[in-house]
C-alpha cells in the first residue's frame, strides 16, 4: 500500500497541470458542500442544546379563520395545561419585548423575555453564574409598573452577550442592582454563552402575572412543555383532545379552546424553531449536491482521458505480470490520494468561506450562533471527498483496455479513442450540462423572484424616511396623561427639526411587524355561527400618519387633530377589509365594535369608519396585504376600563420622520433630539426605512445569492467539461483535420463544424436538464411555489435566457480548441503524427 501511495504521489507530481485542475475542482465542491452542511446541520439536524431535547414540545393554539394559524395561549389556557396535563412533566411560558436596561451611566435597549419560574427549568438549563428564578419571585410586582397584567418583578438573569458588553464579563455583577425600565432590579444569574432561547432574548425576567388582570381572549403567551418519562407526543395530543371539552364545560360563555375551531396543538420544539427555514436550507443542500455531482463527472472525464494517455503503461504492466486487480488498486490509490488532498483543500477553504457566509446570514435566522466546523462536519467533508474519489476512480478501471496489441498500437500513434470511451465521455458531459442547467434555472428563477420582491408595491413610500423605536418606562411616566404628553411633545418637536417634512408615531412598523390580529363586531350584523370577524392587523396611528407614510386615501377622510379622546370614536380600514366585509356597500359611516370580548356587562368599544386607504404590506414583503384596521393614537386614552386595571395607551412606539434629502444625514440629529427630550431614554433601531425594507427580504436575498454562486460554479464546471472533451477530441483528430486543410478545407468551416459538434453535445444535456427541471417543478409544485414570489416555476422567459446563456458558453468552450487546432499548419501536424 505504501508503495502504491508513493507511486501515486510521484505520478501526480509529474502531471502537475492535471493534478491542479482535479484538486481545484474537488476542493471547490467539497468546500461548498462543507459550508452549506455546516449551516444545515447546525440549524436543522443538530439536536437542540438542552437535556433530552426530543421531549420538548411547543404548545400553540390554532384558529382556522385567519393566517398565520398559530396563536399563543392566554394565561388561563396556559394555567389549564400546566395544571391538568399529566403527559407533561413541566410547562413554562414566556412573552418577549423591548426593555431599557441602565447599568451605571449607560442605558441600552435590550430584548427581554418575561418568563414563568418553570420556563428555564423546563428547558433543563443552568446558569453560568448565580441562580435562576424561584416561584417566590414569579409573583405580581409593583402594580404601578405592570403592563397587560404582568411584570414589575425585581430579579433578572443576564444573557452572556449583554453580560460581556454591558458589564465587562465581571462575575461580581450577580447580586448587583441595575435598572430595567427605571425600576431597581437585582441580577440573580448569568446564562452560558451557548444559551439563546427565545432566539432574540438578551435578558430573562419573571413573568410575574396577575390572573385578576388576565382575559381568556388575549393570546400573548408562548408555551413549552417537557413530556413526562414514557409519554409521547401522540399521547399528549390524545390527552389534550379529552381535556378541551371539559374546560369548555367548566367555563361556559367564555372564550374557550375547542378541539375543532380553536384547538391546543403540540409540535416538537425543534420542528417549531427550524420550520420557517427548513425548505430554504434543504434547497441549498440539494444545490451543492448538484455541484458535487458535476465535479465528479468532470473529474471522471479527466481521469478517463488520462487513462487513455497511459494505455501503453497499462499494457506493459499487464505484460510484465500485473493483474487487473493490482492495476485497479493502483488507480484507486491515486484517486484516494486526490480525495484526501481535495478534502484538506476543501476544509481549509470552508474554514475561510464559512466565516464569510456567517457574516452575511440574515438577522433572525434560528440557531445561527451554533454554526461551526465541528467533528460531524469534518467527518462529512472527508466522507464526501473520499466517496467522490472512489466514484471517479472507478472510471479508468471500468474502461481500461485489456487488449495488448491495440494498446501498443495506440501508444505509438494518435488515433481516435474507442466508441465506448467516446460515448461514456459524452454521457458525462450530458450529465454535467443537465445538472448545471437545472441549477442555473433555479438560480435564475430566484433572481427574478427577488427582483420582483424588491420592486413589490408596499402600499407606502419608504424613500426618505427615518425610523426609531422608543419605550417609555412606567416608573418614569406613571400615568396615561404623562405618556400621551411625551408623545405629543416628541412628535411636534420632531416636525421642526431641520430637513424634516413631517413626523408621525405608530405602534407597528411595516413591513416587518409581527401578526397582531384582532376580532371585531359589525354593528347591526351577526357573524356566522362559530366564526369571528378578524382584522389581520391593527395599527394605532399618530397624527400625520398617512401623509408621512404616503398611503393613498381612497374614500372618506384621514384622521384629524380633532379626533381626540373626547371626540366621537373613528376608524379607518384598508381596501382589503372593505372588499372582504363590505363588498356590496360603502363602509363609510358603518360602525364596528372593537374588543368584542370585553368583560361581561361592558359594551364593546365602537368606532365609526370614516375612511378607506390603500393596502399596506405589514407582515412581510412576500405576503399579500391582509385586512387592516387603523385607530387614532389620541383616542386610546380612556380605554382602560375594557381591560380591568390596564390601558391601551402605547408605551412602545415607532417615531417615523420624512426628510427633504438623504435620510442618513439626519440620523445624528435625531439621536441628539431624543436625548434632549429625555437623556435617560435609549434609542433603539435608529435607521432608514429603506434599510428596514432591505432587511425584511434578507432571507430570500441570502438564499438567492448562494444559489447564484453555486449555479455559476456549476456552469463553469460544465464549460470546462465541454472544453476538455472538445480539446481531447480535436487532439485525437489532428491528422484528420490536417488532411482536410491540406485538401483545401476552409479553417472557418472546420471551426464551425467543431463548434456545432460541441453545441450538439451541450444541446442534449440542455434538453435533458430542461425535462428534468420541468418534471421536478411539477412534482414539487408547493415547495417551488413557496420559494418564489409572483413567478411560475416554469417561467418561459427565465428558461429562454438560461438556454441562451448556456448555449453561448458551450459555443465558446467549443470554439477555443477548434480555433487552436485549425491554426496549426497541416505539414507541422502531419510531421507530428
Amino acid at each position: 500500500m505504501l508503495q502504491d501511495i508513493r507511486l501515486a504521489i510521484r505520478l501526480l507530481l509529474k502531471n502537475r497541470g492535471f493534478t491542479a485542475i482535479v484538486l481545484a475542482t474537488l476542493g471547490l465542491a467539497v468546500a461548498a458542500n462543507t459550508v452549506v452542511f455546516s449551516i444545515v446541520h447546525a440549524i436543522l439536524f443538530r439536536p437542540l442544546p438542552f437535556p433530552e431535547p426530543e421531549r420538548l414540545l411547543q404548545v400553540n393554539t390554532e384558529s382556522p379563520f385567519e393566517e398565520p394559524g398559530d396563536w399563543g395561549l392566554s394565561w388561563f389556557e396556559y394555567a389549564d395545561v400546566r395544571t391538568h396535563a399529566r403527559t407533561l412533566e413541566s410547562v413554562g411560558a414566556w412573552d418577549i419585548g423591548d426593555a431599557n436596561l441602565t447599568a451605571g451611566e449607560r442605558s441600552v435597549v435590550v430584548t427581554a423575555a418575561k418568563v414563568t419560574s418553570t420556563f428555564l427549568p423546563t428547558l433543563g438549563v443552568r446558569p453560568m453564574f448565580g441562580r435562576l428564578f424561584d416561584a417566590g419571585e414569579d409573583v405580581p410586582g409593583d402594580p404601578t409598573v405592570t403592563t397587560f397584567g404582568y411584570g414589575g418583578a425585581h430579579a433578572v438573569v443576564l444573557g452572556y452577550g449583554i453580560f460581556q458588553t454591558a458589564f465587562g464579563g465581571d462575575p461580581s455583577v450577580v447580586g448587583r442592582t441595575v435598572k430595567i425600565d427605571a425600576l431597581p432590579v437585582t441580577v440573580v444569574g448569568v446564562m452560558p454563552r451557548d444559551f439563546a432561547f427565545p432566539e432574540r432574548a438578551q435578558i430573562w425576567m419573571p413573568l410575574a402575572a396577575d390572573p385578576a388582570k388576565m382575559q381568556r381572549a388575549i393570546h400573548r403567551l408562548n408555551v413549552i412543555g417537557r413530556l413526562a418519562p414514557g409519554a409521547g407526543i401522540e399521547s399528549a395530543r390524545s390527552e389534550m383532545a379529552a381535556l378541551m371539552p371539559v374546560w369548555a364545560h367548566e367555563h361556559p360563555g367564555e372564550h374557550q379552546v375547542d378541539p375543532v375551531e380553536h384547538p391546543i396543538v403540540f409540535r416538537h420544539l425543534q420542528e417549531q424553531v427550524t420550520g420557517p427555514v427548513r425548505r430554504a436550507l434543504l434547497t441549498l443542500q440539494a444545490a451543492v449536491a448538484f455541484v458535487l455531482l458535476i465535479a465528479c463527472a468532470n473529474i471522471s472525464n479527466l481521469l478517463l482521458a488520462r487513462t487513455e494517455a497511459r494505455s501503453a503503461e497499462i499494457v506493459v504492466r499487464s505484460a510484465l505480470g500485473a493483474s487487473r486487480r493490482r492495476l485497479a488498486r493502483q488507480f484507486l490509490t491515486e484517486s484516494l490520494v486526490l480525495g484526501v488532498l481535495g478534502a484538506v483543500i476543501g476544509i481549509l477553504c470552508a474554514m475561510w468561506a464559512l466565516d464569510l457566509v456567517v457574516g452575511f446570514l440574515p438577522e433572525g435566522l434560528p440557531r445561527a450562533h451554533e454554526i461551526r466546523l465541528d467533528t460531524t462536519v469534518l467527518i462529512y467533508a472527508l466522507t464526501v471527498a473520499v466517496g467522490t474519489s472512489v466514484v471517479f476512480g472507478l472510471t479508468p478501471i471500468v474502461h481500461a483496455s485489456g487488449n495488448l496489441a491495440g494498446a501498443l498500437r495506440a501508444a505509438g500513434q494518435r488515433t481516435t479513442s474507442g466508441r465506448s470511451h467516446r460515448l461514456f465521455r459524452r454521457v458525462l458531459i450530458f450529465a454535467q450540462v443537465a445538472l448545471a442547467i437545472d441549477l442555473v434555472l433555479g438560480a435564475g428563477l430566484m433572481v427574478r423572484s427577488l427582483v420582483r420582491l424588491q420592486k413589490s408595491e408596499l402600499g407606502f413610500d419608504p424613500r426618505g424616511l427615518v425610523t426609531l423605536t422608543l419605550q417609555l418606562p412606567k416608573k418614569a411616566y406613571p400615568t396615561d396623561d404623562d405618556v400621551m404628553a411625551f408623545w405629543k411633545r416628541l412628535q411636534e418637536g420632531a416636525r421642526s427639526l431641520p430637513g424634516v417634512q413631517s413626523a408621525t408615531l405608530m405602534d407597528g412598523l411595516p413591513p416587518q411587524r409581527l401578526p397582531n390580529s384582532n376580532s371585531f363586531q359589525i354593528v347591526g350584523r351577526v357573524a356566522p355561527a362559530g366564526r369571528e370577524w378578524i382584522a389581520d392587523s391593527r395599527q394605532f396611528a399618530g397624527d400625520d400618519y398617512f401623509s408621512t407614510m404616503r398611503i393613498p386615501l381612497l374614500r372618506g377622510r384621514i384622521f384629524y387633530d380633532t379626533d381626540t379622546e373626547t371626540a366621537p370614536r373613528v376608524a379607518i380600514i384598508n381596501e382589503a377589509m372593505a372588499k372582504k366585509y363590505w363588498a356590496d356597500e360603502d363602509p363609510i359611516g358603518k360602525r364596528i365594535g372593537f374588543f368584542s370580548t370585553s368583560p361581561p356587562g361592558e359594551p364593546p368599544i365602537e368606532q365609526t369608519i370614516v375612511g378607506v386607504v390603500a393596502d399596506v404590506k405589514q407582515h412581510g414583503v412576500e405576503l399579500p396585504a391582509g385586512t387592516e384596521l387603523y385607530l387614532p393614537l389620541r383616542q386610546t386614552l380612556g380605554w382602560h376600563h375594557y381591560v380591568p386595571g390596564e390601558t391601551f395607551v402605547r408605551r412602545t412606539l415607532h417615531l417615523v420622520l420624512r426628510t427633504d434629502g438623504d435620510p442618513r444625514a439626519l440620523l445624528g440629529t435625531v439621536r441628539a433630539y431624543i436625548a434632549s427630550q429625555d437623556p435617560d431614554l435609549p434609542v433603539a433601531r435608529l435607521q432608514t426605512m429603506d434599510h428596514v425594507v432591505y432587511e425584511t427580504i434578507a432571507k430570500p436575498r441570502f438564499l438567492t445569492t448562494l444559489l447564484a454562486c453555486f449555479a455559476g460554479v456549476a456552469l463553469m464546471m460544465a464549460a470546462i467539461g465541454i472544453y476538455g472533451v472538445m480539446s481531447y477530441s480535436v487532439a485525437q483528430r489532428t491528422k484528420e483535420l490536417s488532411i482536410r486543410m491540406a485538401l483545401g478545407a476552409n479553417a472557418e468551416r472546420l471551426q464551425r463544424m467543431l463548434v456545432l459538434e460541441g453545441l450538439q453535445l451541450a444541446g442534449t444535456g440542455v434538453a435533458v436538464g430542461l425535462a428534468l427541471a420541468g418534471l421536478t417543478t411539477l412534482a414539487f409544485r408547493p415547495w417551488v411555489s413557496a420559494l418564489l414570489f409572483e413567478i411560475s416555476g416554469l417561467d418561459p422567459a427565465t428558461y429562454a435566457v438560461v438556454v441562451a446563456v448556456t448555449g453561448c458558453i458551450a459555443a465558446l468552450a467549443s470554439y477555443l480548441p477548434a480555433r487552436r487546432a485549425t491554426r496549426i499548419h497541416p505539414m507541422t501536424a502531419m510531421r507530428h503524427e
